[in-house]
């Protein structure tokens, strides 16, 4: 199969396997919906083979609806009991059908897709076995993915993505969205969710693509629907403020190649200012008096946005958000950031001594971009042999080829400022 074709239907696994599973869960109860996932897969197979030889039908969307519908449809024929139950309660295959037709209309979409948000973090499971949950079932994330989010082993996901279905199944969960103490309960859980869907995008950890921007839009469309809905509070607003900043960015994070540009090096005025204002609006509507993580974060996010170079960067305010941050939160990410933010504002010592520290703990083992930061700082400080030995081990740490390569743009730049410097000395 041709790679367009490829990635047509990767795209449409993406977008549209989270309608189906959560129009067709809504349908047949949470109890099938390996099932249903099942189904999805063999309809995305189908279309893959299908397209392959006959070319893209044109409306893809309305073709993987029909399989995935008609397939659940002959296996649910098949059982005896559910072909009982549905005489019972009055129903037939055939009017079930109608109401799934209806619920895969447009204007219906976006409250199955809810609802199914909100049951995936039911607080039956714990906490990261509702994310881990929600990214397999609605966001089409696999299992390194998720883990590499979470910062587990993939057999730790994989297991507790089993556990977690298998707990709401035997539970019989309502599908209906929760109200009061419940739904902000599960709020916090579907922005976790969000907020780790759109960080896949941002920077994928897998594939050939160092960002994956269809990830990005549906993460901030679904955030976006959240916005819109009874459900929304002053931390979704903030949400998506947040990824609406990073995404003014993206075009600008990689070069014809497909390599990584860091922020020092992106052109500013490629940044989508109508992005930039329309999440400046979204920060200005989510004011509380007790700022979350994520006012914090978009804030952070607002400063490198409106700042007019990586020198002229409110650095010092910067630094003061992150500590706000891991007074929350004692994060690694937020101390490897703040230390970061210390570099830049000159004192490479104490960013030095920070970022060597963080390298002993767990949670950022292995982790190529702390050996790339320790090598800037270096870099700040005209240390060429010891941030190019970084930049060497941080190669050392990641088999992504984007991040490899991204690497050796680093070492050759260096090396090349060097020799123009010992031209000139000359």
């Amino acid at each position: 199969m041709n790679q367009s074709t490829n990635q047509l239907v990767e795209h449409f696994f993406r977008h549209e396997s989270a309608k189906l599973i959560a129009v067709l869960t809504r349908a047949f109860g949470i109890r099938r919906i390996d099932l249903i996932e099942d189904m999805v897969q063999v309809a995305m197979m189908e279309a893959m083979n299908s397209w392959k030889l006959n070319g893209v039908p044109p409306n893809p969307s309305a073709w993987i609806h029909i399989a995935t519908k008609n397939r659940i449809i002959d296996s649910l024929r098949r059982e005896k009991a559910f072909e009982k139950a549905m005489v019972l309660s009055g129903q037939t295959l055939a009017s079930q059908e109608l109401v799934i037709d209806h619920w895969l209309e447009d204007e219906h979409i976006s409250d199955s897709l809810l609802r199914m948000i909100f049951v995936c973090c039911h607080p039956l499971n714990d906490r990261k076995s509702q994310v881990a949950l929600t990214l397999k079932t609605l966001c089409g994330f696999g299992i390194s993915e998720i883990a590499r989010g979470l910062l587990l082993p993939n057999e730790t996901v994989k297991k507790r993505i089993q556990r977690a279905k298998k707990t709401l199944a035997e539970s019989k969960v309502s599908l209906d969205l929760p109200t009061g103490e419940q739904l902000y309960q599960r709020l916090d859980v579907v922005h976790d969710v969000l907020y780790l869907m759109f960080n896949e995008g941002y920077s994928t950890s897998c594939g050939i693509d160092p960002i994956r921007s269809d990830i990005c839009e549906e993460a901030a469309r679904l955030c976006h629907l959240l916005c819109q809905s009874s459900c929304s509070s002053p931390s979704t607003k903030s949400l998506l403020a947040l990824m609406l900043f990073h995404a003014s960015r993206i075009d600008a994070r990689t070069d014809d190649q497909g390599a990584v540009i860091l922020l020092e090096d992106q052109c500013r005025y490629s940044w989508d200012r109508h992005l930039i204002e329309s999440a400046q609006g979204w920060l200005a509507q989510s004011k509380t008096g007790q700022p979350t993580t994520y006012h914090l974060e978009a804030t952070i996010a607002m400063l490198h946005c409106i700042a007019p170079s990586i020198e002229k960067t409110d650095w010092s305010g910067i630094s003061i958000l992150y500590g706000q941050l891991l007074e929350i939160h004692d994060s690694p990410m937020y101390a490897f950031n703040q230390a970061i933010a210390i570099g830049e504002m000159g004192d490479t010592h104490e960013a030095l001594t920070r970022l060597k520290q963080l390298k002993g703990n767990p949670a950022l083992k292995g982790y190529f971009l702390l050996e790339c930061a320790i090598a800037r700082i270096y870099r700040l400080q005209g240390d060429t042999k010891n941030a190019i030995d970084s930049y060497l081990v941080a190669r050392s740490l990641t088999a992504v080829i984007h991040e490899q390569d991204f690497v050796e743009h680093k070492i050759r730049s260096i090396s090349d400022s060097t020799k123009d410097s010992a031209t000139q000395s000359e």
